[in-house]
Parts: structure tokens; sequence; C-alpha cells
């Protein structure tokens, strides 16, 4: 829509601007990483989780600029999840937690295949080789991992995101952000796609969207990239900052007064 475009001209443009920063961080060739306790599995794990992360910054941003705002939220959402792997992962212990969190993603597509074996339609797609290929790539993580290791509710080995969170010190990012991101990623906010005609009582569907409630996905997401960068950065003890502080959002907006890399 030419009119939020306009209205937001330089948000969109603060977020080209770090999409397009992180994106030249990722691809300014080779690294040199000079940091201990950082195995490949941990650098491959973080890289493949920021590539995920530009890409959604980037689907919010036009969903933003196309005024589709509980759409965008619930990308953000998303983004969110992703900066927390990210950062829980490089907290510490990193060899081990991507272990966890590698073995966890493999164990949920065995969950998903056995769940279509049982599935009229689908049963002949899970062959025996592919139940093998797919147990051995679990075998692979879980036979390095300590005895015991709770792999199976959640890739932190924790109980469940919340408890990651809290590991990051994010309880108010969790608090607000993924709360009130909830209803738009689960199909209970109907209420936010109409108004009330005062006039008339009628119901007025809004269909085509708006600006309404742009900045609320538009700055969490730049915060969230941003300190996904950052840590990043930091963590693999590369040289980016400069290319990164002209972009960092200076009084945070997820949590309002939360800083999401604490």
């Amino acid at each position: 829509m030419a009119d939020i475009a306009a209205r937001y001209r330089a948000e969109l443009d603060a977020m080209t601007g770090l999409h397009d920063a992180v994106v030249a961080m990722m691809s300014a060739g080779s690294w040199t990483i000079r940091r201990r306790g950082l195995n490949s599995a941990v650098i491959q794990t973080i890289i493949g989780l920021m590539t995920k992360a530009c890409k959604t910054f980037r689907a919010v941003q036009i969903l933003c600029e196309r005024g589709l705002i509980q759409d965008a939220n619930a990308l953000t959402r998303v983004l969110m999840e992703t900066y927390v792997a990210i950062a829980f992962i490089l907290q510490s212990k990193s060899g081990e937690r991507v272990m966890i969190y590698n073995a966890h993603s493999i164990a949920q597509d065995i969950k998903m295949l056995n769940e279509w074996k049982n599935t009229p339609g689908l049963k002949r797609k899970v062959t025996k080789g592919i139940l093998k290929q797919a147990s051995e790539g679990l075998a692979t993580w879980t036979n390095r991992l300590p005895p015991g290791t709770d792999f199976s509710r959640h890739w932190s080995g924790k109980r469940n995101l919340q408890e990651a969170v809290k590991a990051l010190r994010g309880d108010a990012m969790y608090a607000t952000l993924y709360r009130f991101t909830s209803s738009m990623a689960h199909a209970s906010d109907v209420g936010a796609h109409f108004e009330i005609d005062n006039a008339t009582d009628e119901l007025i569907w809004q269909i085509e969207g708006g600006a309404r409630g742009f900045e609320a996905p538009s700055y969490a997401a730049r915060e969230l990239l941003w300190n996904a960068a950052a840590r990043l950065n930091q963590r693999f003890g590369l040289s980016f900052s400069d290319l990164l502080a002209p972009h960092k959002i200076r009084k945070p907006y997820v949590g309002r007064d939360h800083v999401v890399s604490k």
C-alpha cells in the first residue's frame, strides 16, 4: 500500500538497512573464528538459524509494508523463537546444547513419520529405509550426549520454550511479544479483523489490511535480528561491530523496557 510506504518510509528504510547489513556480514567470505568451544556443528547450526532469521525478518517487512500487520506479528513470533535458539545455544555449553537441538529436531521428524504410518493415504510414504536413515541420524547426536539427557520435549533440553527464555533472562520478552502474538498464531484473534460501525452497528471487515499496529512487528523484528547478529558476531569473535552499530535500536522495544540481548 502506497500510503503505508510513504507514512513509514523511515522505518521501512531502517529495516532494509539492517537486513542488508546482516546479509553483508553473512556473505562476507571466509570468517576467522577466534573462540573456543565452537565446533563445526555449532557453527553450521548457528549460521543456518541466522539464515532463517534473515528470511523471516524480510517477510515481516514485506507484510508490514502491505498492511498485513497480524501476519507480520505472527512471523515476528517465529523470529523471536529463532533468536532464542541462537542466543541459547551460544550462551554456554554450546557443544552440548547444539547436540540437544539437533537431536530434538530429528526426533520430531521421526515422530511425524510414525504418525504418517498410522494415517490413511500417508503410510506408504514412510518406508523402512526412511525410518532407518532418520534413526541413524538421531543416533549420531544422542550417542554423544550425557546419559539421561532429555531432548524429547524441547530443543533446549528444558521443559519448554518459556524455560529456555528464562535462562536468557527474557521473561518480559516472553510475557509480551510471545503472549501477545499467541492468538494470531493460533487463529483466535478474529476480533482483530473487523470493526463496528457506531452509526449502524454493522460489522466492517478489515480484509484490505491497514497501518494500525505497524510499529509493533517492525520495531520488534529489528531488535530481534540485530541482537541475533550482534550475539553471533561477539561469540564467534568476528569484526562486524562497526557494520552493525548504526542499525541498533537505541530504545529497546521488545518488552518495552526489556533488552532481549541480556
